[in-house]
């Protein structure tokens, strides 16, 4: 960073982080056109001490502002001294935000969000009126101190000084039995000639009826009883037209108690008030543009799921009846194109639930040595056919249980290490686990000895869609997903990833996650596991000896289901849609012959799965529901719940699952 000249006046320069080194250039070369002095940081902690030090005005890309240094911001904002309301002027990129997040950057304090494509004329605008706003304030602060020197000699100049000169540009009155008096700032922000007589009465005429009743009864008690004015209002300026006023005032008492004169200040907001609607605006507007995002997201994940669900499924019945060997290659090509563009989908609704602000992490005690483990054993298949070696490396004490989602948190670790043996030819990659006391954090590191990045490639890593550079694409693939859902997966888990790498000397991921609450944990020297013991299930292989109704309006999926659960010895009742279904159970009812189970899909036309639980349920069905949902965005295990259903299943099916769940409770006493 420039280091700041002794000779120079601080109050009046800029300290810049910029999103990338070309835009410190853009913004050098406005600002010297424009004769603004810049001084240009390269972390937010030279940012931060530029602040510290009295610069005028921050500039910081949007970019920059993940959790850690959007706290470390407010660290320093916080500790400004009282007469400070430190300007901060926020470089958007090009992509839409999230009213979470706009709402996270004006949380700051005196925020101005500068969107882009940049607008030069704009841009230098705002910056010069924040620049005065910071001069005005650094007036009112030498202000502040010239009153505290003369406050024992004039008293009541001191006060009138005190509430006079909180900010530039405000206008000034101060009431007494004798007389009023009116700066000519005020004369001028009620657009009133300077012949006119000070009087009360002439400024309420110019407020708007909406306001005025109020405003008359703040004056007058205040007069009358000693409170405190404190008011916003519009007036009518004969030159401006409408504006918002904002007032101030306090009353000086005699020991009596008795109003002796009432002083106060008057300055005009109309230009936050018109910030304020244009952010309300634009932020009901990002909520509609997200609720469309996620109303389509879901369709699309029920239009796609679904057929998935058919395709993965009779790929499944095809495999069972063929003896071709090169056949059964082609089977096993459609099943790992099928998953991959399932994984797709997954990804896809991750991300946009997390930028749609509905995302939820599990957080539940867990054992970081045992997901560790199963990391390990679900990757050391890939390492092996990339013939690669993968290690894992427990580096001193580490909590023996932490308090996390642990199902985020292998996904984080899965993708890394999955990369990280994708672009490794060969060598290794190293997992390792530590602990770091001071700041309460839990570090995975992935190491491997690949292609390595260059700091370029580095920048463009968390931005969704986007890999490196368009030869890694082509060249290992992917949807440049992953890494953006993991970083963001981390924010919400109190850490972040950063990363180290050279070209063709490999690369170092760094995760950290907050752990929790560890009283009362003990920090144990974890080591790794022989051999990763596999779960054995039960497998309950004895025939399902019950009656299930499958609804779902897809016959290919009704006899996919079906398929499946009467070769497991199942007794088969099917209805296309819910109409359908709660005539059936009617009839089952009146019969005394209702099945032991039933299989709901939750999107149908007549009537959907929601309502359809409901009805059965108004029926007086007891028995288990399980709900069959592609909706993957809407909270789908709750409301399954709330509508009357004991169970979910997400499509595609998993065949496995769906037995194990229909024995699960088929085969134990259920009731409801």
């Amino acid at each position: 960073m420039n280091s700041l000249e002794p000779s120079s006046d601080i109050s009046q320069r800029v300290a810049i982080f910029a999103p990338t080194p070309q835009d410190a250039k853009i913004c050098k070369q406005i600002l010297d056109d424009v004769q603004i002095e810049a001084d240009f940081c390269s972390s937010i902690d030279q940012l931060c001490d530029a602040i510290e030090a009295g610069v005028g005005v921050g500039l910081v890309g949007e970019y920059h502002l993940g959790h850690v240094q959007l706290q470390r911001l407010h660290d320093v904002l916080s500790r400004q001294p009282e007469w400070s309301d430190f300007p901060v002027l926020v470089l958007l990129g090009t992509e839409e935000l999230s009213s979470q997040r706009v709402e996270q950057l004006l949380s700051i304090g005196n925020v101005t969000l500068v969107p882009c494509p940049l607008r030069i004329a704009v841009f230098v605008s705002k910056l010069r009126a924040r620049l005065r706003d910071r001069r005005r304030q650094y007036a009112v602060r030498d202000l502040l101190i010239e009153r505290r020197r003369a406050v024992e000699a004039a008293a009541v100049d001191a006060r009138r000084l005190r509430l006079a000169l909180q900010a530039g540009q405000m206008g000034v009155w101060e009431w007494s039995q004798k007389e009023l008096y009116w700066s000519p700032t005020f004369y001028d922000l009620y657009g009133f000639e300077k012949t006119v007589t000070p009087d009360p009465q002439r400024c309420f005429e110019r407020v708007h009826a909406d306001d005025r009743d109020t405003l008359v009864s703040q004056w007058t008690r205040s007069l009358e009883q000693g409170t405190e004015l404190r008011m916003e209002f519009r007036i009518a300026h004969p030159q401006l037209g409408q504006r918002w006023l904002s007032a101030i005032g306090e009353p000086v008492r005699s020991k009596s108690g008795r109003v002796l004169r009432h002083s106060g200040i008057i300055w005009d907001v109309t230009q936050r008030h018109e910030s304020e609607a244009a952010l309300l605006e634009a932020r009901e507007q990002a909520e509609s543009a997200n609720r469309a995002k996620s109303e389509f997201l879901a369709n699309m994940s029920h239009e796609i799921r679904t057929p998935m669900t058919a395709i993965l499924g009779y790929i499944d019945l095809i495999d069972e009846k063929v003896d071709h060997e090169e056949t059964r290659d082609h089977i096993d090509t459609v099943r790992r194109n099928g998953k991959f563009l399932l994984a797709i989908i997954n990804d896809i609704l991750d991300l946009s639930k997390i930028e749609a602000g509905k995302f939820d992490l599990a957080v539940e005690p867990f054992s970081p040595n045992r997901l560790i483990e199963d990391v390990r054993s679900i990757m050391n298949v890939r390492a092996t056919e990339n013939q690669i070696d993968l290690h894992i490396n427990y580096e001193g004490l580490v909590p023996e249980t932490i308090q996390t989602d642990p199902k985020r948190l292998k996904q984080i670790l899965i993708n890394l290490v999955g990369n990280a043996i994708k672009f490794t030819d060969r060598g290794s990659v190293t997992l390792s686990v530590s602990y770091d006391p001071s700041a309460k954090r839990v570090l995975f590191q992935v190491a491997d000895t690949g292609i390595g990045m260059t700091t370029r490639q580095i920048n463009r890593l968390f931005q969704p869609f986007s890999q490196a550079d368009s030869s890694v694409s082509r060249t290992f693939g992917g949807t440049g997903l992953g890494l953006a859902i993991s970083q963001r997966l981390a924010s919400i888990m109190g850490g972040e990833i950063s990363v180290e790498s050279e070209p063709g000397e490999g690369s170092c991921f760094a995760v950290s996650i907050d752990p929790g609450d560890l009283t009362n944990t003990r920090l144990v020297p974890l080591r790794p596991f022989e051999d990763v013991p596999v779960s054995e299930s039960s497998s309950d292989v004895s025939p399902l000896t019950c009656s299930v109704l499958l609804v779902d309006d897809r016959r290919d999926i009704r006899f996919l289901a079906s398929r499946l659960l009467s070769n497991a010895g199942a007794t088969i009742t099917e209805a296309e849609d819910g109409q359908e279904a709660v005539d059936k159970m009617q009839e089952m009812l009146r019969n005394d012959r209702v099945v032991d189970l039933i299989l709901l899909d939750m999107q149908m036309p007549r009537l959907d799965g929601y309502r359809t639980a409901d009805q059965l349920r108004r029926l007086g069905y007891k028995g288990p529901i399980i709900a069959l949902t592609a909706d993957a965005m809407q909270g789908d295990m709750d409301r399954c719940i709330q509508c009357g259903c004991n169970d979910y299943l997400s499509k595609p099916i998993d065949s496995a699952l769906l037995l194990e769940k229909v024995r699960s409770f088929v085969g134990s006493e259920f009731r409801l």
